[in-house]
């Protein structure tokens, strides 16, 4: 992909899982699939697996923080198509414990401006739509994006 400007990729929802699963290690590590990624929408699913729960059962807090992330990511890629875009501020309150998995995390854009990209994200359980923790995150956009 070096050397490529953005408009010179097809940012289909396959291109967009491929570029998240190689680029950021934490995604396979964690179980994580991106399941949606269009310009209204990023959404991420997490799938059991050994390094995603706590002692006690429930979902670690970092593992529902990188959720928050992976779908702003997701969306921004699909929005913008800005692979250069950097986290810059995450607040997540976690309302419950997130004790059945999988866990769906839906990023929708709350202000879309030239330098900052600021959207919300709510991660519930996918078998019962409980809400179990809502984040909202900053992105710095790219120069070249």
């Amino acid at each position: 992909m070096v050397g490529l400007g953005a408009q010179d990729l097809k940012w289909t929802l396959d291109h967009i899982r491929q570029h998240i699963e190689q680029g950021l290690p934490l995604v396979p590590l964690f179980n994580i699939d991106v399941i949606e990624a269009s310009p209204e929408r990023g959404a991420v699913r997490l799938r059991e697996g050994e390094y995603v729960t706590r002692p006690g059962g429930s979902v670690a807090g970092p593992v529902q923080f990188a959720l928050a992330d992976v779908a702003t990511y997701a969306l921004i890629l699909a929005a913008r198509r800005d692979q250069a875009a950097v986290t810059v501020d995450l607040t997540i309150n976690f309302l419950r414990p997130a004790m059945t998995l999988p866990l769906v995390a839906v990023a929708t854009t709350l202000r879309a401006g030239r330098r900052l990209f600021t959207a919300e994200v709510r991660i519930t359980e996918e078998a019962t739509g409980r809400l179990v923790s809502h984040a909202t995150t900053t992105y710095a956009l790219s120069q070249v994006a």
